[in-house]
């Protein structure tokens, strides 16, 4: 009897899965990156002078959007309240929304984004909502730029 012979095989890569995770992450990447520039509406924010203000990364937060309509209700124009990138809604439902949001999640911190040509008083009915609302958090966003601006 013959002793069976054992042919070396080549052991071989295969790329094409590889591939297709590598495909899936860049897809998956661009989309997130997408829905977290979404909640930035386009707006001009105020500049204040000598401001300390910090970039900070909240996980926990939901962001109110004071947007500057003008032509609307008169010379003045008027201002459209958003939660992040929604449509404008009324100051009432906003409210209705934080205090659901804040019964879901105690620490929630808020975070107020106002056009500059907002005035101080339409602001401060934002922040009254949120007092109202529960959140102890609240932070004020403004553009920090050089002195050329």
């Amino acid at each position: 009897m013959r002793a069976p012979r054992y042919e070396h095989q080549d052991v071989r890569f295969n790329m094409a899965p590889l591939i297709d995770v590598v495909f899936l992450l860049i897809i998956f990447f661009t989309l997130v990156s997408t829905f977290a520039s979404a909640e930035n509406i386009r707006m001009d924010l105020p500049a204040p002078d000598k401001s300390k203000a910090q970039t900070l990364k909240i996980v926990d937060r939901v962001v109110l959007n004071c947007q500057f309509a003008p032509g609307l209700a008169g010379a003045g124009g008027r201002v459209l309240y958003s939660v992040g990138p929604n449509p404008p809604e009324d100051l009432d439902t906003i409210g209705q929304k934080l205090v659901a949001a804040r019964q879901a999640n105690p620490k929630l911190k808020a975070v107020v984004r106002a056009d500059k040509r907002v005035r101080y008083e339409q602001v401060r009915e934002v922040m009254v909502m949120v007092a109202d609302a529960g959140i102890q958090d609240l932070s004020l966003v403004a553009h920090v730029g050089t002195a050329e601006e």
